[in-house]
């Protein structure tokens, strides 16, 4: 697609409307974060990275300091991009003296993060489809947005909607070069290895960059020669740009920690957290179902994106799209346990294939009778699954604004509040379940595990006070789970059953609802 300004008229029109969209998260994401407690029990995972990033741009007493602890941060789950961008983010903050105000960074940090790098991905995406030159466009746009995937990606702080943006990047240069393997062939590899160095899934390009070079060949733009040696010089930029955007790599005991962390990753994603996950489609369905629609639009797309094959205006870039789409799809499908966001950077490229279909008044009296039938009925499927979306997006906002008064687990605390009043100013050892509130207002050493807990675990810890969730002993005690470890499974069993009954050894149950369970030594 090239650059036309003149024939660009719906520009305005994508920029006003990604900036509403803007405005609209910025609404959302102001709520729900007043603490880092709260933060936790709505989003576990931000409540992990938002210390690190705090401890990024922590003073050190020196430039070198400050420059090794902003480097080495130490949470290799995810790479360098995220946690660097998010440290400019936080930045001004900590000059400001603001970086313990947790509203406003987890404000900044989500729309600067999660929700921009989306919405630029996704109006690079309707650009590469229509070039802004058409009513196409807005609506292309509006259907991106809407995705329910999309709507509740842009309401945390993740490395999700970087990594939607760079893969669109890899997409864009890769379609923009050509077949010819030139400049912009090269600059694609920069962008993947940025990917990668992101989150590994950037490896699934190899199939999409073989595509190039195939196609590149049949076409005889290039020799054997010349698309071999470049592929090599793609490898080669790719690996270089990976170092590149996670620095910490050039030392050695980063790189150990790193590969150590990766590993211990791919192991939780193949096999569960504690307990062994469900893969395949019948464990999934539920979840794709409600984030990126129903079987009949899924089919529909794929039908669509196959039809757009035969379009000689956009044979190439699809290719490329399915080329992305297929192997990372049949990863998650099979190999490791679907979390809405993995299908993210693949599913929307995917969608923006529904360009094809939309066409003007003289275009659709033009066709014949069969096919303004079919073109009638995929818009009849595109209009219904857009009144699904809007719905689910809807409930999304309503629990996003309400759930700070809504959440059973903060009036939950208030009820610990009066069951422990005398107890909150004594420096106790407790324990508590992630996704309980426990905020910072009281004299307690407080402690929280993602891990299944044991005696063992207690004992050694010597906890004064253990405050669990009753969602979580309902959890790990269902018919028919199997433990990633089962001799630890069968330990945390013990434990999860006596608690259950009220009768941890060593603790009494002073307080119980249907939220969670109070013991205490």
């Amino acid at each position: 697609m090239k650059w036309d300004k003149n024939e660009a008229r719906f520009l305005p029109f994508v920029v006003l409307l990604s900036i509403a969209f803007f405005i609209l998260f910025g609404f959302l994401n102001s709520t729900g974060s007043n603490n880092l407690a709260m933060v936790r029990i709505f989003e576990p995972d931000e409540a992990a990275v938002l210390p690190v990033i705090q401890n990024m741009v922590a003073p050190k007493g020196s430039l070198d300091g400050f420059l090794r602890g902003f480097i080495f941060y130490g949470y290799y789950y995810y790479g360098f991009p995220f946690f660097g961008l998010s440290g400019i983010i936080a930045l001004p903050f900590q000059w400001l003296g603001q970086i313990q105000n947790t509203q406003l960074i987890m404000l900044a940090l989500r729309q600067f993060v999660s929700v921009l790098p989306m919405i630029i991905g996704i109006v690079l995406l309707v650009y590469l489809q229509d070039g802004f030159r058409t009513y196409r466009s807005i609506l292309l746009l509006l259907f991106l947005l809407i995705v329910p995937a999309v709507f509740q990606n842009a309401l945390w702080l993740h490395p999700d909607g970087l990594v939607l943006l760079l893969s669109v990047l890899v997409l864009f240069f890769l379609n923009k070069d050509n077949r010819s393997l030139g400049k912009y062939f090269f600059i694609s590899a920069a962008f993947c290895g940025v990917l990668v160095a992101t989150k590994l899934v950037g490896v699934f390009f190899f199939l999409a960059v073989g595509t190039v070079l195939i196609w590149s060949l049949v076409e005889k733009k290039v020799n054997w020669k010349k698309a071999l040696i470049s592929a090599v010089v793609y490898i080669l930029i790719l690996v270089i740009f990976f170092i590149i955007s996670n620095p910490f790599l050039l030392s050695e005991w980063g790189r150990i920690e790193y590969l150590n962390i990766a590993r211990k990753q791919s192991d939780m994603l193949s096999s569960g957290y504690g307990v062994i996950y469900g893969k395949g489609l019948k464990s999934l369905w539920p979840i794709m179902q409600l984030y990126y629609g129903e079987s009949v639009f899924l089919i529909t797309t794929l039908i669509v994106s196959l039809l757009s094959i035969f379009n000689k205006k956009r044979n190439f870039f699809t290719a490329l799209i399915l080329a992305w789409f297929f192997p990372l799809t049949l990863y998650l499908l099979f190999f490791i346990h679907f979390k809405y966001q993995y299908w993210l950077p693949v599913a929307l490229p995917l969608f923006s294939t529904w360009a094809l279909i939309f066409c003007n008044k003289d275009g659709f009296r033009a066709i014949n009778f069969w096919r303004k039938v079919i073109y009638i009925l995929f818009t009849s499927i595109l209009v219904a699954q857009f009144c699904l979306f809007s719905y689910h997006d809807y409930k999304i906002a309503k629990k996003q604004i309400f759930g700070e008064k809504s959440n059973p687990s903060i009036q939950f605390y208030d009820e610990v509040r009066v069951v422990l009043f005398s107890e909150l100013n004594n420096p106790l050892s407790v324990y508590f379940d992630y996704r309980l509130y426990l905020p910072d207002d009281n004299n307690w050493e407080k402690t929280t595990s993602f891990d299944l807990l044991t005696y063992e675990y207690i004992q050694e810890n010597h906890f004064d006070i253990l405050i669990l969730q009753q969602q979580r002993i309902n959890d790990y005690l269902q018919e028919g789970l199997v433990g990633v470890n089962p001799v630890e499974f069968e330990k945390s069993q013990i434990f999860y059953r006596d608690a259950e009954d009220g009768q941890i050894d060593g603790y009494n149950l002073i307080f119980r609802d249907e939220v969670g369970l109070v013991f205490q030594k």
